[in-house]
């Protein structure tokens, strides 16, 4: 019985944090921003270009590239909540790789790459926050039929 109601926690955990990164990518989307507050902006701006804001031209180029990134972030967020709803839930060894691989992948390749081009702020901004909101999923791992 505890196995089952800590397993349905996880399950509904990874379910809305798959709608809160998904509303993410469409507020950088539609907002053209990773962050309405401007932290992240600023930080970034410091960091590539010595001052607070970035170049007018540089802000259009960015609020155009979050167009598609964003989009793309809600659709695999999108999925990754149907999985987690439907194939996570009944047990399915192949969601739970597929959710793992694909997160991992993408925290690894871009924290690599944050800190080749010492954007530092993304790791601590980005990366952190969200291994840290995923790291409770993996060890859902041993609820999985093999």
């Amino acid at each position: 019985m505890y196995k089952e109601v800590n397993f349905t926690f996880w399950t509904n955990y990874l379910k809305i944090v798959s709608i809160i990164f998904a509303v993410m990518g469409l507020m950088w989307a539609v907002i053209g921003s990773f962050d309405p507050l401007g932290i992240y902006d600023q930080w970034m701006a410091q960091t590539f270009y010595g001052q607070n804001d970035f170049p007018p031209d540089v802000k259009k180029a960015i609020q155009f590239i979050l167009a598609p990134f964003g989009a793309t972030s809600m659709g695999y967020f999108i999925l990754q909540y149907f999985i987690a709803a439907n194939a996570y839930a009944n047990r399915e060894k192949w969601a739970y790789q597929t959710i793992m691989i694909a997160f991992f992948a993408w925290f690894i390749l871009d924290t690599i790459l944050s800190i080749s081009h010492n954007a530092w702020f993304n790791v601590f901004l980005a990366n952190i926050p969200a291994l840290l909101m995923m790291l409770p999923v993996v060890f859902t791992g041993r609820y999985f039929k093999s």
